[in-house]
């Protein structure tokens, strides 16, 4: 298994300041409410504004089995850049990075997912993944689910949600 260096990216302009996307996307719980693979997160340590070193859990389901990954956040700056990385068992998975820039008549919202996983890691989990998850080419899968999701971030944000 090679990992790909490059991100996978996708973007969308929405129609609201950088720091409104920002906050939506920073409140780590309500992700679910736009992802389709993503049911929710769990801020561990209490409640309060995520930064730099905030851990969570997340709660995925692809298909018929669902699963939980510790994220770790990377970057938050506020209207700029959230960012957070993904393990499961201590194997490190991936990063996705949300940045935000300004543009005429709102933002520009760009989702990045970087696979982490080492050769070895990565073997391992490329037969091991599409049996817990369902997906078995999950870099497709994940361009997919980005669309979906900044569709739906843009649904919510436009229409005031």
């Amino acid at each position: 298994m090679r990992r790909d260096p490059v991100p996978l990216g996708e973007r969308v302009t929405v129609r609201v300041p950088p720091d409104i996307a920002y906050a939506a996307v920073a409140d780590v719980t309500r992700m679910g409410e736009w992802s389709p693979e993503v049911r929710g997160a769990r801020v561990l340590g209490g409640p309060g504004p995520v930064r730099v070193g905030t851990r969570f859990v997340g709660l995925n389901r692809a298909a018929w089995l669902p699963w939980a990954t510790l994220c770790t956040v990377v970057a938050a700056r506020p209207g700029s850049c959230f960012s957070f990385r993904v393990s499961i068992l201590g194997i490190a998975l991936s990063q996705w990075t949300y940045r935000f820039r300004e543009v005429p008549g709102g933002c520009e919202v760009t989702e990045e997912w970087l696979d982490l996983r080492s050769p070895v890691a990565g073997r391992l989990l490329t037969v091991v993944s599409p049996v817990v998850t369902g997906v078995v080419r999950r870099r497709e899968r994940n361009r997919a689910t980005m669309r979906a999701t900044l569709a739906a971030l843009r649904g919510a944000l436009e229409g005031g949600g």
